[in-house]
């Protein structure tokens, strides 16, 4: 499988038909919203943020720091298409490092443990990043 986190823009965008019915519309915005959602990542940081003690604020830094650098390297090659000689794509990369940010804030972790949490502020910011960007990116 080539690029498998590749969000390409709809055809009918691109001059190449008419608008599709509201549900493929539903289904293409879903599609992009589970790309640039970083879930296997953010699955890994929770088991090793499971084991890690309250008391290490240094190492529960580092292991989410770890993470947000697996990321990006995940997204990078998962973006980038080697068979049709396409770069990886910037914009969802970045999409995919604040939404992981968002939640390991959102989830507490190293925020809370350096008093830097207000439990709120994340899941309202998971909420607008997460739905609404798939709203205006819609692929290169």
């Amino acid at each position: 499988m080539t690029a498998p986190f590749r969000i390409d823009m709809p055809a009918h965008l691109r001059g190449g038909g008419p608008k599709p019915p509201a549900e493929e519309q539903f289904k293409d915005y879903l599609g992009r919203l589970l790309k640039m959602i970083p879930a296997e990542i953010v699955g890994l940081y929770l088991v090793g943020a499971g084991v890690i003690p309250n008391d290490e604020r240094q190492v529960s830094a580092l292991w989410a720091a770890a993470c947000l650098v697996l990321v990006l390297v995940v997204r990078i090659y998962g973006t980038r298409d080697a068979v049709n000689k396409l770069p990886y794509q910037k914009f969802p990369v970045f999409v995919s490092a604040v939404a992981f940010v968002i939640w390991v804030y959102t989830l507490g972790g190293p925020f809370a443990q350096y008093g830097l949490y207000v439990p709120h502020y994340g899941s309202l910011a998971m909420l607008l990043w997460s739905f609404t960007i798939p709203i205006f990116y819609v692929g290169e």
